[in-house]
């Protein structure tokens, strides 16, 4: 107990350190910003905050959805996060379809794979959007 109770304090104090860095706190590093992506691209970042939960979200341009990717798996040890996504419906029919990207860590509302929101999700911590088309 008293184990859990210290790597919880050692985290917390890790995270506020982190938290007073200057620069974006999440941050998607792959793929770039105007990048063709596959149907099933990695998505990868960095987050200034170990243990937290990171959540990729995808929007067509054409459309008012806004879809929760499956959550990306955070690497501590770096402080680097990674998720594979979907980039529109399985096939060729969003080949050449421009899509929005962004990450979200801690959202403020409990999200799951799946998900269809009208907007970007509210969280503790948003990457900027890039834009991306389905090759």
């Amino acid at each position: 107990m008293l184990r859990k109770i210290a790597l919880v304090i050692f985290f917390l104090m890790v995270a506020v350190s982190h938290a007073g860095a200057q620069g974006p706190k999440i941050q998607i590093t792959s793929p770039h910003d105007k990048a063709q992506v596959p149907e099933r691209p990695f998505v990868e970042g960095t987050i200034a905050v170990p243990l937290a939960k990171v959540w990729v979200i995808a929007h067509p341009m054409d459309g008012s959805a806004y879809w929760v990717q499956p959550r990306a798996r955070v690497s501590i040890g770096d402080l680097t996060w990674k998720a594979k996504i979907y980039i529109g419906r399985p096939g060729t029919l969003d080949v050449g379809k421009e899509f929005e990207i962004m990450a979200v860590a801690n959202p403020i509302r409990e999200l799951k794979e799946g998900d269809v929101l009208s907007g970007w999700p509210e969280a503790q911590w948003k990457s900027e959007v890039i834009k991306v088309t389905r090759k």
